[in-house]
């Protein structure tokens, strides 16, 4: 049985990363819910146990548990459709099938596509533009409950199902019936909860402070703020190690615990897989360890929970920066700390499809002009590109790599993951640069993420 002790020391090998993934770090090992040890690293606002960063995807727990709530008073029908549910009209294009319903979008099989970069800009915007949005149309990539595919936008409608149903704004559902009964005091939907923390990106000259987004209509998605001490506790709720009573019974978190998704692998064959719950992540190495857990990526933080459900020992950690890789690096840590040997097998192969004719389009555009050394039309583009990385700096970059491949003398064949994602490649006489976009889930999509990396 793995020790406390034995994963503070295995964390500790993070510490290299502040500094240079982000400026500053805190992780927590705890047990049962309760913090064990913290440690710290880079400039922090107030001591580590009381600085709040912003957790990002790992509030789509208190979503879910939101959620399961009012479905224990009769309030909500999981089963019940999106649309039907919702207050406002709701159009899906997409592939034939039935509607998605509550449950499909918590348990990430509504159909909608990835869109992590686009809905992590969509935090402050008002319920009418949401309302507005919804109604000019969403895009769906597979049919619902086919396959899994993490999306935000699922748990955006959610969260106003989950107001509307509650009979009062979301966030404050959230907090009268989750934060204040369980003593989440570090804990809340704005940056003046406790002493929240500024978050960065990497730039030019250094790391570049970023501007806290205001809680709306898409809050429900990552707008929570915490601490080491909150997130640790909201774990042993989820555990099951703490009984929170009413305010979250052990059959509703035990029900986030279930492997409704599977991601890869399968729960019911056993073996190694991994799948999703209902606003947690769950993984199995197929021999006797169940690890359960989210993580939190949002503009200048980056946020991992997790634990081991048969000890009840796990950990937070928190970084102020962009997308940092938190993720692998803390999985990596487990498998260590509790001598974790098997790897989750792969994702099964995707149900047919042809990819959305914007994406072909961007693709062929995107394809020649980067070629030459130029983005293109900006028109092609979301909004969130330029705000994540500013275009003039993406282009800048892009002409040092492909001074390092010694220019372009081959331009490779499109091929698309699913409907929305489109992958090339640039060869050079001296490397290959790899170009992978992603659009949008709007009627009318637009790049949302241009990743050109050295292959």
């Amino acid at each position: 049985m793995t020790s406390p002790a034995r994963l503070v020391a295995a964390l500790a090998a993070l510490d290299p990363r502040v500094g240079a993934v982000a400026p500053a770090q805190v992780r927590g090992v705890f047990a049962g819910g309760a913090l064990e040890h913290l440690d710290a690293g880079g400039e922090l606002p107030a001591e580590p146990a009381r600085t709040a960063f912003r957790i990002a995807s790992c509030t789509k727990s208190f979503t879910a548990a939101a959620a399961l709530l009012l479905e224990a008073e009769g309030r909500l029908d999981l089963d019940e459709p999106l649309a039907s549910a919702l207050d406002v009209p709701l159009r899906i294009r997409g592939p034939e099938g039935r509607p998605p319903t509550v449950l499909d979008a918590l348990a990430m099989r509504a159909g909608f596509p990835t869109d992590d970069p686009w809905a992590d800009r969509q935090e402050p915007i008002a319920d009418e533009a949401f309302a507005r949005m919804l109604a000019d149309g969403v895009r769906a990539i597979w049919p619902a409950g086919a396959r899994y595919e993490y999306s935000n936008l699922g748990y955006a409608i959610v969260g106003r199902i989950v107001g509307v149903r509650a009979g009062m704004p979301f966030r404050r559902v959230v907090e009268s019936r989750l934060l204040q009964p369980l003593g989440l005091t570090g804990t809340g939907f704005d940056s003046g909860v406790g002493n929240a923390i500024t978050g960065c990106r990497p730039g030019p000259g250094g790391w570049e402070p970023l501007p806290f987004s205001a809680p709306g209509a898409f809050s429900p998605i990552g707008g929570l703020f915490s601490t080491a001490t909150d997130l640790a506790r909201w774990c042993g709720v989820l555990s099951g190690a703490i009984d929170a009573g009413e305010a979250l019974p052990r059959a509703l978190a035990e029900r986030m615990r279930h492997p409704h998704t599977a991601v890869a692998g399968d729960p019911v064959a056993g073996g190694a897989w991994q799948a999703y719950g209902l606003g947690l992540v769950v993984r199995d190495d197929g021999a006797g360890h169940r690890f359960v857990g989210h993580s939190g990526g949002y503009p200048g933080f980056t946020t991992r929970m997790e634990w081991e459900q048969g000890s009840g020992i796990g950990a937070v950690v928190f970084e102020n920066a962009t997308y940092t890789a938190l993720t692998p690096a803390v999985q990596a840590v487990f498998d260590g700390a509790f001598e974790v040997t098997d790897a989750t097998p792969a994702p099964a192969d995707p149900p047919a499809f042809a990819p959305w004719p914007e994406t072909v389009a961007a693709a062929d555009a995107l394809r020649r002009s980067l070629a030459l050394g130029s983005l293109g039309d900006p028109v092609l583009f979301d909004a969130c590109v330029d705000l994540d990385v500013p275009l003039a700096r993406r282009e800048a970059a892009l002409g040092e790599l492909l001074a390092s491949i010694g220019g372009v003398m081959e331009s490779g064949p499109v091929a698309h993951d699913t409907p929305a994602r489109a992958s090339w490649e640039l060869r050079g006489p001296r490397g290959v640069l790899g170009c992978r976009i992603l659009l949008t889930p709007l009627a009318d999509p637009r790049v949302q993420k241009l990743e050109i990396v050295a292959a």
